[in-house]
């Protein structure tokens, strides 16, 4: 890659310099935390609970749960690493259901064959943007006295909807590349009364983040900004190709959320409250919500999505409620795409994201989720975001035409 070359990047936060700006104050005290928290958490309604993270939502639920050491927890065969990794560091068993790559959701045939005795919990995921209807799963799981969370972090379209009456809980993450980011934060809704006051009480226990340290993350995402530019991020990504892990390894390196060596440092960074700061943002971006710049990205999806039906199977094409978060292509030779597209000035890339299939415990080998699995190898993610103008995106598409052909 030439010094200077025109790239678009992979991925445009979903925020505003003023939003970051605003985040970088950094102002706001302990009891000022306290009070904004308790603020929100009522106006979001009495099911809420506003946590560091949609991880730390997660572990807070198990250890309120305290389910017994080997007990199974059912998970969509697709999420990030740091949902299985959890539920393991509480001493659970986690058993995957493969995904179908055309829909994104769990199949429900293989789902209904994962329950067995040793099941006390499932946790699906709602992948890519877009969002299905957890009601027949959580009947399955209903008749057996298991309860069932859903994992909307890649789902919010916005404050009007909360997730699925149908389910224990529902996560969602603001998370620095998420719809709508506030550079962190995740909002739980428990609809347990019983299990919700539990979370509480231990919540209250944790520290909360110094504003000082969130500053000066919403400083560092003010310099990311700057990737907008495909001049700019040409020139980055011009040097951090030579860097270790080339260009993938430094997107990872700049937004991963919680690098961690073991499971236990991972815990301990979770199990902290959000600060003043965190809150703060979070309830300026849930109140000035853009549903333009939603349905724009939603119809940007939808144009590739129709524009790219022959040149390979895009991921989640009969997926219900696209909303398009994140973009990809399952095509042979992906590898050959991606060095087209990057030569082209599009940053395509098999690692936009940490999500990923879950390997199957080595006892459990029936449960290996080897059709998502085979479909991910070869998926490319692909810029999708409406700030791409057409004329661009067209250009995209034929180049991975041409490179098919």
């Amino acid at each position: 890659m030439s010094h200077m070359t025109q790239l678009h990047s992979r991925h445009y936060l979903d925020i505003s310099t003023t939003d970051l700006l605003f985040g970088a104050r950094g102002f706001g005290n302990r009891q000022d935390g306290e009070r904004e928290l308790v603020s929100l958490e009522a106006e979001l309604g009495p099911k809420a609970l506003i946590t560091f993270s949609v991880r730390s939502a997660w572990d807070l639920l198990l250890y309120t749960l305290n389910l017994p050491p080997g007990s199974e927890v059912i998970m969509s065969a697709v999420t990030i690493p740091d949902m299985p990794r959890i539920a393991e560091a509480h001493g659970l068993v986690v058993i995957p259901v493969d995904v179908d790559p055309e829909t994104m959701m769990p199949r429900l045939d293989l789902y209904q064959n994962a329950f067995r005795p040793q099941t006390r919990l499932v946790l699906l995921a709602h992948l890519l943007g877009g969002a299905f209807d957890p009601r027949p799963y959580a009947e399955v799981a209903a008749r057996r006295g298991v309860p069932l969370v859903e994992d909307c972090a890649q789902a919010y379209r916005g404050p009007d909807w909360w997730g699925s009456d149908s389910t224990l809980a529902s996560f969602f993450s603001f998370g620095s590349i998420k719809t709508s980011t506030s550079l962190g934060a995740g909002v739980a809704v428990v609809r347990n009364s019983g299990v919700l006051e539990r979370m509480r009480q231990v919540h209250l226990t944790r520290p909360i983040q110094d504003c000082r340290r969130f500053a000066g993350k919403a400083a560092r995402y003010l310099a990311v900004q700057g990737f907008r530019s495909p001049v700019v991020y040409g020139a980055v990504a011009s040097v951090a190709s030579h860097a270790k892990g080339g260009l993938d390894g430094f997107i990872s390196r700049t937004v991963k959320g919680f690098p961690a060596g073991s499971s236990d440092e991972l815990l301990r960074k979770l199990r902290q409250r959000p600060s003043p700061a965190q809150v703060a943002l979070l309830r300026r971006r849930l109140e000035t919500f853009d549903p333009g710049r939603l349905e724009a990205r939603a119809s940007r999806g939808e144009f590739l999505r129709e524009r790219l039906a022959g040149a390979g199977m895009v991921l989640g094409k009969n997926q219900p409620r696209r909303t398009h978060w994140l973009f990809a292509i399952a095509v042979e030779g992906p590898q050959t795409l991606i060095r087209r597209l990057r030569e082209a000035g599009f940053d395509a890339t098999q690692g936009a994201t940490t999500i990923g299939p879950i390997v199957a415990p080595c006892e459990y080998p029936e449960f290996e989720p080897s059709e998502i699995r085979e479909a991910m190898s070869r998926a490319v993610f692909l810029p999708a975001y409406p700030e791409m103008n057409e004329s661009e995106t067209n250009r995209m598409i034929d180049c991975i035409n041409l490179c098919r052909g």
